[in-house]
């Protein structure tokens, strides 16, 4: 091969390369350390350094799959904001990050005021927001208002009717996700809005609110 395009191409990955570290978010940033990989894994190969061509022919799909992933999450994230406030939740472009929970009924996820730490998608069973007088389903995603209260306090008490199936994703899990691209954080924002809207609606419909439960000696117990 001509050694100009060999050096074009090694002065074209390098260019890629030297995007990766600039780039201030995740998807320009996944596209650009693909073409780098591409690039460096040709000009390695035809220079003949083996082992370095190996080492980007392998971060070449590990950057292809982890590029999808985000574009997938926020695809997700505009046609859920593009739904009615009360619709299903779709919620297996988060279960990578979350982590399964079951507990039995009567059992309180939290109270009012509590530290919040994590948000949760309901899977099976119901559970009664005390607050807004609501009584969640499944699909429901809550628990993620606390992410902007100060200290991170919880905005209601949380209680299971029934025995519960949650899936649980923390607030930092979150935040790293929204930090890697403005676009999610702009589309989680609005769900979470919209999904609180919806609560309201639904506590306006539901009438007199239940009597909140009394914080038990057991759950002070648990809490600590």
């Amino acid at each position: 091969m001509n050694p100009i395009v060999i050096e074009t191409i090694g002065y074209l990955a390098a260019a890629a390369n030297v995007f990766v570290f600039v780039s201030n978010t995740m998807i320009p940033l996944r596209v650009a350390a693909s073409v780098a990989n591409a690039l460096f894994a040709m000009y390695f190969f035809i220079n003949g350094y083996y082992s370095l061509c190996a080492l980007n022919s392998f971060l070449l799909p590990v950057n292809l799959v982890r590029l999808k992933q985000m574009r997938d999450l926020v695809d997700h994230m505009r046609r859920a904001n593009s739904e009615g406030a009360g619709a299903a939740f779709d919620y297996e472009w988060l279960r990578p990050y979350m982590r399964t929970i079951k507990l039995p009924a009567g059992f309180t996820l939290h109270y009012r005021g509590d530290l919040a730490d994590e948000a949760y998608v309901l899977l099976r069973g119901e559970v009664r927001l005390f607050e807004p007088g609501v009584i969640l389903k499944p699909v429901a995603f809550f628990g993620e208002m606390g992410m902007f209260t100060d200290e991170n306090r919880r905005t209601a008490t949380a209680v299971a009717e029934t025995d519960i199936e949650l899936l649980a994703i923390r607030y930092d899990d979150l935040l790293q996700l929204a930090a890697q691209d403005p676009e999610f954080s702009f589309y989680l924002m609005r769900l979470m809005m919209k999904r609180m809207q919806h609560n309201l609606e639904l506590a306006e419909h539901a009438g007199a609110w239940p009597t909140l439960p009394e914080k038990s000696h057991a759950d002070e117990t648990h809490e600590r």
